[in-house]
């Protein structure tokens, strides 16, 4: 595998965007507009098109999702209890953290990475990871930070995570990427195709999507700046990009036994930078604003070496 011709293009992209965004010529009120049709239309259709063609496996890979899920997971919680135990973190706070700490930026540059890196073979699973990803760590997040912010007792505690429950799900519902994958997946079940025009609006469409999320993702960092807080985000960053993957590794390769393609996927995919999704939550919120912006970005810039050394480890053995 040519490491640098799958790395190179991913973040030249994202730096083109960055760099115009910094010089002015592409303004930072365009951001959001291009932001719209990458997460509205041109992903939603990508991953369309992808889960329609892709051979689906005989059952749920149930292992898979464990391998990748259980280490998430655990990683989130160890994160709010750095956060309380060792920078006395309000709950709110705590809720940020964990975010950053094991919420991977799958979609913007995962996902070129890894189709580029294995082809279509490696879309599936990592649209298994995609499909419940902002589910999962979106209603820990929100449940972690609402707990610390109800203050009328167990009935109102109740009230509020049954409201978290309803939110997400109404969430996912609405979640165009989400959509796009699950329609995608009801086409592919019923054997159905698109032919003619309709194919070729679709291909064209698909092919500005991985080029607009890389541009949107760099020309949205340029929107963050180091903000300081370095002990909290070299924690998080030593979570995020050596902690999570090691963990998923152990957990597919020796626990579960699985595919080495898929092995491969789960690793690289725990081992992206934080998304800048954690950022979007610590501005909702208020909270941890600090340490998760500069670790979003400083992880992003550290990515290409890490993602560089696990396309070369992972690479040759799946060929």
């Amino acid at each position: 595998m040519d490491i640098i011709a799958v790395i190179l293009p991913v973040f030249a992209i994202a730096v083109l965007g960055y760099v115009l965004t910094w010089l002015g010529a592409f303004r930072t009120q365009d951001v959001p507009g291009l932001t719209r049709y990458v997460f509205n239309i041109a992903l939603p259709i990508m991953l369309f098109d992808s889960m329609s063609r892709v051979s689906l496996p005989a059952e749920i890979q149930w292992s898979f999702l464990l391998a990748y899920y259980l280490p998430a997971v655990g990683i989130y919680f160890a994160g709010v209890a750095i956060g309380r135990r060792f920078f006395h973190q309000p709950r709110t706070e705590q809720a940020i953290y964990g975010m950053g700490c094991a919420y991977s930026n799958t979609v913007l540059i995962g996902l070129p990475i890894i189709s580029t890196a294995w082809g279509n073979t490696a879309v599936l699973p990592l649209m298994m990871i995609v499909s419940v990803h902002t589910a999962i760590l979106f209603s820990l997040t929100t449940a972690v930070a609402e707990s610390g912010r109800v203050g009328d007792g167990t009935g109102g505690l109740r009230r509020s995570n049954l409201t978290i429950v309803l939110r997400t799900a109404v969430g996912m519902l609405r979640n165009p990427i989400f959509g796009g994958l699950m329609v995608g997946l009801a086409f592919n079940m019923a054997s159905l195709s698109i032919t003619g025009p309709t194919e070729t609006v679709i291909t064209w469409i698909r092919g500005s999507a991985l080029p607009a999320a890389l541009f949107v993702t760099g020309a949205s960092l340029r929107q963050y700046r180091v903000m300081g807080h370095v002990a909290e985000a070299g924690v998080m960053m030593v979570l995020k990009l050596i902690v999570h993957p090691i963990a998923v590794w152990i957990l597919a390769a020796f626990i579960f036994r699985l595919d080495p393609l898929w092995t491969a996927v789960g690793v690289v995919t725990a081992a992206l930078p934080t998304g800048v999704n954690a950022s979007v939550f610590a501005s909702k919120y208020q909270a941890g604003i600090a340490p998760v912006v500069t670790a979003t970005l400083v992880s992003t810039m550290l990515s290409v070496v890490s993602l560089s050394v696990l396309l070369a480890v992972f690479g040759p053995s799946i060929q």
